[in-house]
C-alpha cells in the first residue's frame, strides 16, 4: 500500500515579491505569533524589544538589529515556548520635537500654543509609527502586535508617572536648584549619557591679571600701576563671571594676603590655592567662572565662592543689572572698562568671545595667543556645545549607589560578555545624578504642583495614584483651587519612561496593580506582572548601552531590587560596504525599503544573520547575493527532492523511529541523519548561547555539502530505482529524504521564515494545517516545532561509511575533471587501496553500491596496498586508480 503523501505541488519558480507579501499579510491577519497566555513561566520567553524612536529615518541599522533578535524569538516558539514578543515605539521627547521642527520649519516656540505643538508632535508621531511598522511587517519580525505600546500615548504616561512617584516617595529623585549642563540650542538641561565629546578649534589667550594686596580699595586701584601675572584662558568670553583666580599650592606662598583684579571688568577676586590646578600647564594660573567646566562647579562648590551668572538659556551674555559690575560695588577704574564691555551684551558666546579677545587685543592685555584644537562637551542630539546654568531639575539619584548597580548589571548574562565592561566603566564613570527633567513640551508630565497657599508656599504636591496620568496644567491636586497651585510645567526625558519598558509591558511598576489594568483585576494584573517581569531577553545596540540599559537596571534596581531581564544580546552597528558609518553627506545610505523590494526579505535577514554580535558588520552586497542563491537552492533542491515523496509506502514517524522500524536501513542514509543529527545539536547550542550566526552557518554546511552535492547524488540512482531491483533500498532513500527536507525547513526557519513556509506548506499539508504555520507555536504542550536530536539517529559506523564515501566520490570527480569528461562518463574499474592504518574494506563495503552509481563505476576493487601512480582522496585515507574504456588514468 503507497503512502498517498497529498504534497501540493510546487510552482516552477518562487517569486518572493509575491509570496513573501502574502505571507507577511497572513501572519499578521491571522495573529500567527500570538502570545497565548496560557502556559506556565518557565515555558513563557519574554523579549523587551527596543522600542524605536520615531525619528523619521527609517534605516539599514533596523533592518540589521531587529532581525538578529527576531532569529531568537522564533527558535524559542519553535522549541515550544510561549513568546511574548511585543513592539513598542519611543514617541515622546526631544527626538520628536526635533523631527516636527524640521518636517514643518517652525520652532516649539513658533506655534500659537503648547497644545498645538503637542498636537501636531501626536499626528507626526502617528504616522512615524505606522511606517515603522510597515517596515517591521516587512522584515518579518515575529512580534505580536496586539502587545503593541508607544510612550506618549495615555497608558503609558500612567505607569511612568507611576514609576516618578514610587522614585520620589522611597527617596531616590529630588529637585535640585543646582549648575547643570544646558542645551542652548533645544533649550533643555541633558543628562550625562546624552553629551558626546568633540574635538573643536580653539585657542589658548594669555591675558593679564592684576594683582594687589588684599583689602585695597577699589578706587585707588590704578591698572597701569599694580603688579600683573598671566593667566591662560581658552573662555575669555566668561571674564565677567569670574569669581576666583586658582593656583596650585606650591605658588600660593607667593601670593598670601594678595587678591587679583579681573581685566576689562575691573572686579577684584580671590587668589585659592587648590591640588587641581596643573602647574605645568599654561601659566599655572586658572580663572574659576560661574561656570565655564565641572572643574568651576567643583571650585565653586568647595570654596564657597559666589554665583556670578552671565549667560542665558540661549548662550547669550547678560552684562547689565549684574550687582558685581556696578560702580557703587567698588569695581576698579569702572569709567574706563564699562564702555568697552558693554557692547558684549546680548552676543552669543562665539561672538561674545571673538569681541571680547579684540577688545584685549586693543587695551594690550592679551600677551598670546596659541590655535588649538581641544575636547568640547556637547548635546548628542542637536550637535551645540553646552553650557552649565543653574536651573531647577528633577534627579534620580544615582552617584551612591555605582557599586550596587555593577552588581546588578553583573547579574544579567551579556552575549557577547565583553559588554558588560562598557556598562561597568560607564558606571565608574559617572560624575551626576540622572537629569530626567526637559524643559519641553511632548513629553510625560511631572505630576507635581507647588503649593501658594499662606503658610507653605512652596509645599510640593504629589498627585494620586488614581488621578494618573496627570497633566498638572490642566489638572488639579485634590482640594486645591487653580489659584492655589503652581504646576510643574517640566516633561520628563523620554529616557526615564524608555527605561521602564520591561514593566510597561507587565502593566506595573513592580506588582503595582493599580497601574492601568484594563480589566481592573488586580489579581489578573499580578499574574502578569509575575509571568512577564524580569524579561528574559533584551536586544539592543551597544551605543545605548549607557543610556538605554543602564537606566532600566537602574530603575529595576530602586523599584523592586532586581534586575529587568535575564540575558542581553548586544548588536554592532550596520556599516557601510566601504566599512565606514552610513551618511548622507557621502552618499553611501542603502534604504531598506527599496532593498527589500529588489532582493526579497529572506535575502536581507540573511546577510543579518552572518554577522555575529556585538561586532560592526560592513552591508554586503555579495552575502546579499549568496543569500538570494540560498533561497532559490532551496526551492530547487527542494522541488528536485520531494518527488520522491510518492514513493513512501507508509508515512514516516520520527527518523530514529523509522531506523528502529527497519524501513531506514542503507549506511548512506544513516551517514546523513548522524550528519543532521550533529548539525541539530550545533545550532540547538548556538541559538541556546544567542549565536545565531554559528546555527545559520552548521545548517548551511548541512544543506549545501552534505545534503545537496554529496547526498542526493550519491542515493539519486537508488531512489528513483526505475527497475524495481531494491525496493527496500528505495524506501530506505525516499524516508531519509523526508526527514532531511522537514529538518532543513525547521533549521533554516528562524533565518528565511517566507520561504520556508511556502516549502513547508506545500511539502507538508496536513502537519501545515495542523500547526497553523511553520512559525506558530504549536498547540500541543509536547509537540516542538524545532528538530529535536532525540528524533534523528546516532550511528557512527555508518557515519564513518559516509564520510568515506563522500571522499572516494569526491576522487572520482577530480579524475574525470582532470580528463574533462562529464561525471556520467563510466569508470570501466577503480581500485581502491587503504593509505591509513586500520582502513579496511568494511568501511567502504556499505556504501559501494551507492558510490558505484553515483561515479557511474562498473567495477570497484579493492586491494591491500596501494599501485604505483595512484591518487590520494582528499581525506588522504584511500588511494585510487582509475580505467576509463579508452584509457587508464591516476
Amino acid at each position: 500500500m503507497t503512502y498517498h503523501h497529498h504534497m501540493k505541488a510546487l510552482p516552477q519558480n518562487y517569486s518572493h515579491k509575491e509570496a513573501e507579501k502574502r505571507w507577511q499579510q497572513h501572519w499578521v491577519s491571522s495573529a500567527t505569533y500570538r502570545w497565548h497566555d496560557d502556559r506556565p513561566r518557565a515555558q513563557t520567553y519574554v523579549i523587551d524589544t527596543p522600542p524605536p524612536t520615531v525619528s523619521g529615518l527609517l534605516h539599514m541599522g533596523h533592518v540589521f538589529s531587529y532581525t538578529q533578535c527576531d532569529f531568537v524569538a522564533r527558535y524559542q516558539r519553535m522549541t515550544g515556548k510561549d513568546v511574548f514578543y511585543p513592539m513598542g515605539f519611543d514617541d515622546n521627547g526631544l527626538p520628536t520635537e526635533r523631527l516636527v521642527e524640521k518636517t514643518h520649519k517652525k520652532r516649539a516656540t513658533d506655534y500659537e500654543s503648547r497644545e498645538k505643538f503637542v498636537e501636531v508632535c501626536d499626528s507626526v508621531a502617528e504616522e512615524a509609527r505606522r511606517d515603522f511598522r510597515g517596515l517591521f511587517q516587512s522584515i518579518a519580525l515575529s512580534v505580536d502586535w496586539e502587545q503593541e505600546y508607544h510612550t506618549i500615548s495615555p497608558e503609558v504616561q500612567a505607569i511612568s508617572q507611576a514609576s516618578f512617584i514610587d522614585l520620589y516617595q522611597k527617596g531616590h529623585v529630588e529637585r535640585r536648584l543646582q549648575p547643570f549642563f544646558w542645551d542652548p540650542i533645544d533649550q533643555t538641561a541633558i543628562a550625562q549619557a546624552e553629551i558626546e565629546d568633540k574635538t573643536l578649534p580653539s585657542h589658548h589667550n594669555i591675558i593679564q591679571f592684576g594683582i594687589v594686596d588684599a583689602g585695597t580699595p577699589a578706587q585707588d586701584i590704578k591698572w597701569g600701576q599694580i603688579e600683573k601675572i598671566k593667566v591662560m584662558t581658552t573662555r575669555p568670553e566668561l571674564l565677567g563671571a569670574c569669581v576666583a583666580l586658582m593656583c596650585h599650592p606650591d605658588d600660593a606662598a607667593r601670593f598670601a594676603g594678595k587678591q587679583a583684579v579681573t581685566p576689562l571688568y575691573g572686579v577684584v577676586v580671590p587668589i585659592i590655592a587648590d591640588e587641581k590646578v596643573n602647574k605645568e600647564k599654561g601659566t599655572g594660573f586658572v580663572m574659576c567662572c560661574t561656570f565655564g567646566d565641572e572643574t568651576d562647579i567643583a571650585w565653586w562648590r568647595e570654596h564657597n565662592l559666589p554665583m556670578r551668572v552671565i549667560l542665558n538659556k540661549y548662550a547669550k551674555l547678560e552684562l547689565r543689572d549684574k550687582d558685581w559690575l556696578k560702580p557703587e560695588k567698588d569695581r576698579a577704574f569702572c569709567s574706563l572698562v564699562d564702555e568697552k564691555w558693554s557692547v558684549l551684551h546680548g552676543l552669543k558666546v562665539a561672538q561674545a568671545r571673538e569681541k571680547t579677545i579684540e577688545i584685549l587685543r586693543e587695551m594690550n592685555l592679551l600677551l598670546e595667543q596659541e590655535a588649538i584644537t581641544h575636547t568640547v562637551k556637547c548635546a548628542e542630539r542637536s550637535g551645540a556645545p553646552l553650557e552649565i546654568l543653574e536651573t531647577p531639575q528633577w534627579f534620580v539619584k544615582i552617584t551612591d549607589k555605582k557599586d550596587a548597580l555593577k552588581a546588578r548589571a553583573q547579574e544579567c548574562v551579556w552575549h557577547p560578555d565583553w559588554m558588560r565592561l562598557r556598562i561597568e566603566q560607564w558606571i565608574d564613570g559617572l560624575n551626576s545624578d540622572w537629569c530626567i527633567s526637559r524643559q519641553r513640551y511632548f513629553g510625560v508630565p511631572f505630576p507635581v504642583w507647588y503649593s501658594k497657599r499662606a503658610g507653605e508656599e512652596g509645599k510640593m504636591l504629589i498627585a494620586d495614584a488614581d488621578q494618573l496620568p496627570c497633566n498638572p496644567l490642566s489638572a488639579l491636586p485634590k482640594g486645591y483651587t487653580r489659584d492655589e497651585v503652581e504646576p510643574d510645567a517640566d516633561v520628563m526625558d523620554t529616557w526615564a519612561t524608555s527605561s521602564i519598558s520591561p514593566q510597561i509591558s507587565a502593566h506595573a511598576i513592580h506588582g503595582d496593580s493599580a497601574r492601568f489594568a484594563s480589566d481592573g483585576a488586580n489579581a489578573t494584573q499580578e499574574a502578569r506582572f509575575a509571568k512577564l517581569f524580569p524579561a528574559d531577553l533584551r536586544p539592543q545596540a551597544h551605543e545605548i548601552i549607557r543610556t538605554w540599559a543602564f537606566y532600566t537596571i537602574v530603575k529595576a534596581h530602586l523599584h523592586g531590587e532586581t534586575i529587568p531581564w535575564k540575558n542581553l544580546m548586544i548588536s554592532g552597528w550596520c556599516l557601510a560596504e566601504d566599512k565606514t558609518k552610513m551618511s548622507k553627506s557621502k552618499g553611501n545610505v542603502v534604504t531598506p525599503v527599496e532593498l527589500i523590494e529588489e532582493q526579497g526579505t529572506d535575502a536581507v535577514r540573511y546577510w543579518a544573520a552572518t554577522s555575529r554580535l556585538g561586532q560592526d558588520t560592513a552591508y554586503s552586497t555579495e552575502l546579499l547575493k549568496i543569500g538570494k542563491k540560498l533561497v532559490t537552492k532551496l526551492w530547487n533542491a527542494t522541488k528536485f527532492a520531494a518527488i520522491h515523496f510518492d514513493k513512501l509506502a507508509q508515512e514516516p514517524t520520527t527518523a530514529a523511529g523509522d531506523v528502529q522500524a527497519g524501513i531506514i536501513t542503507e549506511a548512506l542514509d544513516l551517514w546523513l541523519l548522524t550528519r543532521l543529527q550533529r548539525t541539530v545539536k550545533k545550532a540547538t547550542a548556538a541559538f541556546d548561547a544567542y549565536e545565531y550566526c554559528d546555527a545559520l552557518r552548521a545548517t548551511e554546511d548541512f544543506f549545501w555539502n552534505d545534503f545537496c552535492d554529496n547526498y542526493l547524488e550519491l542515493v539519486k540512482k537508488r531512489v528513483y530505482d526505475e527497475a524495481g531491483a531494491n525496493p527496500a533500498a528505495q524506501q530506505s532513500a525516499a524516508c531519509t529524504i523526508f526527514h532531511a527536507l522537514d529538518a532543513i525547513l525547521r533549521l533554516f526557519a528562524p533565518f528565511v521564515p517566507h520561504i520556508t513556509e511556502e516549502l513547508f506548506a506545500h511539502l507538508f499539508p496536513a502537519r501545515y494545517e495542523a500547526t497553523g504555520s511553520l512559525h506558530a507555536r504549536k498547540p500541543d504542550q509536547d509537540a516542538i516545532l524545532w528538530p529535536d536530536t532525540a528524533t534523528y539517529p546516532l550511528d557512527e559506523s555508518a557515519e564513518a561509511s559516509g564520510i568515506a564515501a563522500v571522499s572516494i566520490l569526491n576522487a572520482i570527480r577530480k579524475a574525470k575533471s582532470e580528463r574533462g569528461v562529464s561525471i556520467k562518463v563510466p569508470v570501466t574499474a577503480m581500485v581502491l587501496a587503504p593509505v591509513s592504518d586500520g582502513i579496511s574494506w568494511e568501511l567502504v563495503a556499505p556504501v559501494a553500491e551507492d558510490l558505484k552509481a553515483a561515479g557511474s563505476v562498473e567495477a570497484l576493487q579493492w586491494q591491500a596496498h596501494a599501485p604505483e601512480g595512484s591518487a590520494q582522496t582528499d581525506d588522504a585515507r584511500f588511494a585510487a586508480t582509475f580505467t576509463f574504456a579508452d584509457a587508464a588514468a591516476a
